[in-house]
């Protein structure tokens, strides 16, 4: 018997392959899982560090918008308590002492309108917080003119969202509650 006639390799051609692939493969491979898992870990890293320095946009965080309103706050709950009046006052010492409040959370609000107007709006929930006190304010005033023309109202907190206003203006992150004086009007 007689062998097949065999024919002699391309020229160039080295040994048939193992199927396994070369070294240099390996190399190339595991040098592009590093670069991948290096990659990771920068971009997580990256983005933990943007989440960590992010304004959270429920809070007042920013230390110089935070202590100009902690401050003007304390201010405001001191002149709120001492311009309180008992609730059997008279009626016009009731709608005198609204109105002094008011002056006082006014002020407050002004202080800290007096802010830039982008370190404000950088500090997302200030404008938004400030108009709450406004409204709140606005509330109170309906009240006194009721109460100083001898009708007898009904204080509500005004609400957003089916919640009190208060609620929001206390969750900002702030030492500064809404005093309960300011929204116990009988």
């Amino acid at each position: 018997m007689s062998r097949p006639p065999t024919h002699p390799p391309y020229p160039g051609a080295g040994p048939a392959p193992s199927g396994r692939g070369s070294a240099g493969w390996w190399v190339l491979g595991a040098v592009l899982v590093a670069v991948i898992a290096v990659g990771g870990i920068v971009v997580s890293c990256a983005g933990f560090w943007m989440y960590a320095n992010h304004d959270r946009p429920e809070l007042i965080d920013n230390p110089p918008v935070s202590e100009v309103a902690e401050s003007a706050c304390a201010t405001m709950r001191a002149t709120v308590v001492a311009k309180a009046v008992p609730p059997d006052a008279p009626v016009d010492a009731q709608a005198r002492s609204i109105r002094e409040q008011n002056a006082a959370v006014t002020v407050m609000v002004a202080q800290v309108r007096g802010l830039d107007r982008d370190l404000r709006a950088d500090d997302r929930p200030t404008d938004a917080w400030l108009a709450d006190w406004e409204a709140l304010v606005e509330a109170r005033e309906r009240y006194a003119t009721e109460l100083a023309a001898g009708r007898r109202p009904h204080f509500v907190v005004p609400t957003a969202d089916g919640r009190p206003l208060t609620d929001r203006m206390n969750s900002v992150g702030l030492t500064c509650e809404v005093p309960p004086q300011l929204v116990d009007l009988r």
